[in-house]
């Protein structure tokens, strides 16, 4: 079940649920994938096996040229009877794409005696499933004067999206897919540099963002844990940190909406420990985990207040993998200079 909660928070942030038109057959299509690396592997192949082995499991290259491990089915049986299942702690687009799948499925599933009402409104919720649905070849209204079937009077039913809370396992999963724990480092006006350890979550708006988010903010709210949210990002570090640290393509980072929780109270006495006895599921981002932690243990026993600590922490940070505009060697000099006046 932990592992479960964490492939909830991944798919609701990497999962892709539509449906696809070839005539008048209608084809789900489930789709979760990741960069290759030898921990993503060790979790899809943990997915796959959890699901059954159901699906197809395989390597493709992206449009970056970069090779993609990918979980995929078109089957009606698979998606309705196992991955909607599983996959009932997610929210949102998702959440509800999974309910319009099942009365699509419903609609369609005589293809013999497919009357144009059924056939008009199973039309409508495939354009209607995801936010790229109006992305199609043909539009909706093009769609339907192929079956000779008018565009009016065609009502969508009501779905009710999922109002249980999040768990710290939903959130770990997020953070797998477009999440990010990041430490910023920045000159303060007096001339000290501030450690500010940070989480990103950021998802591409929709119209479900607002109900999504609440339940976020009431989880982080009801563990002390202050959070911001921001619609459309315009802070230019922000969308480096996005797209460097978590792959995220820096158009789109500036029509998401992002949560963001930063400060050492939050992150470092509040979120780290929280997600401690669960760091094994960060998987391809345990780094991130790892660093945020042993910079947290340290400021815990005070190792900011002296130039050996400071100093300290520096090195840690940039022993791990980053695209930091600064040097080391700057925020060494900053430190530096910031000690010997204090002692002057």
């Amino acid at each position: 079940e932990e592992f479960r909660m964490v492939a909830n928070g991944f798919f609701q942030a990497e999962g892709h649920i539509s449906c696809r038109i070839r005539s008048k057959y209608f084809s789900p299509v489930f789709v979760v994938n990741q960069n290759l690396n030898q921990k993503s592997l060790e979790f899809f192949l943990t997915l796959w096996h959890v699901l059954g082995r159901t699906g197809s499991l395989t390597l493709i290259k992206n449009k970056y040229g970069k090779i993609v491990i990918r979980l995929s089915s078109e089957n009606w049986d698979t998606i309705l009877n196992y991955y909607a299942e599983y996959f009932k702690f997610i929210y949102g687009e998702k959440y509800i794409a999974f309910q319009k799948l099942f009365t699509i499925r419903h609609l369609t599933s005589n293809q013999l005696r497919l009357d144009p009402s059924s056939l008009a409104l199973a039309t409508t919720l495939v354009y209607s499933i995801s936010a790229h649905g109006t992305e199609r070849n043909l539009s909706l209204s093009d769609q339907l004067s192929l079956f000779c079937i008018s565009s009016t009077n065609i009502d969508i039913p009501n779905y009710t999206d999922n109002y249980n809370k999040v768990s710290i396992l939903f959130i770990i999963g997020m953070i797998l897919g477009d999440g990010t724990l990041y430490l910023r480092l920045r000159k303060s006006d007096k001339g000290s540099i501030w450690v500010i350890p940070t989480l990103f979550l950021p998802k591409l708006k929709n119209k479900y963002n607002v109900h999504f988010f609440n339940i976020l903010e009431k989880f982080f709210k009801s563990f002390d844990i202050k959070v911001y949210i921001i619609n459309k990002a315009k802070d230019s570090e922000t969308i480096e940190i996005l797209s460097s640290s978590a792959n995220v393509d820096k158009y789109y980072i500036k029509e998401m909406t992002i949560l963001t929780v930063e400060n050492i109270h939050s992150m470092f006495e509040k979120l780290i420990p929280m997600m401690k006895p669960y760091s094994h599921y960060f998987y391809w981002k345990y780094d991130q985990f790892e660093l945020m932690s042993r910079v947290a243990l340290l400021v815990k026993n005070k190792a900011h207040l002296t130039l050996y600590g400071f100093k300290t922490i520096l090195e840690i940070i940039y022993s791990y993998p980053n695209n930091r505009s600064q040097s080391k060697e700057i925020w060494i000099d900053f430190i530096d200079d910031w000690f010997k006046s204090q002692a002057a």
